[in-house]
């Protein structure tokens, strides 16, 4: 059987990064909920996301409330603790993800790269290193 699901939304709010305790020790697990809008704006659908280790430092690290970010993973559904009517919820337990969103500084400039031999701009692009 397969259980396997790819989203493309945005982040709804700030990822948020807990460490927690596992039987090997500590480990990095972030959580967000994505928002993916309907065909025709029919409304939007949440997911509920989980990221754990290294992907839980990177989504933690990269993204923010409004990210475009596509995640790929399973569902997993869970017993909330604090339900009273013992309903079962679903989360997507995320095995990784991509970037969407343009590189962008905090006031909307082109984001520069740690190397300088990448160009941050398409306009910066040799037509000579172009392969097609």
């Amino acid at each position: 059987m397969l259980n396997q699901i790819t989203i493309h939304g945005y982040c709804g709010k700030d990822p948020e990064k807990q460490i927690v305790q596992g039987q090997k020790g500590p480990f990095s697990k972030t959580t967000v909920s994505i928002g993916v809008g309907r065909d025709f704006g029919d409304g939007t659908d949440w997911f509920y996301c989980i990221f754990y280790g290294a992907k839980a430092d990177a989504v933690e690290k990269w993204f923010r409330k409004g990210s475009q970010i596509i995640v790929r993973g399973r569902m997993e559904s869970y017993k909330p603790k604090s339900d009273v009517q013992q309903r079962t919820a679903w989360c997507l337990s995320a095995d990784g993800f991509d970037f969407c969103d343009r590189n962008t500084n905090a006031d909307g400039s082109a984001a520069r790269h740690d190397d300088p031999s990448i160009p941050a701009t398409p306009d910066e692009l040799d037509p000579d290193d172009v392969p097609f």
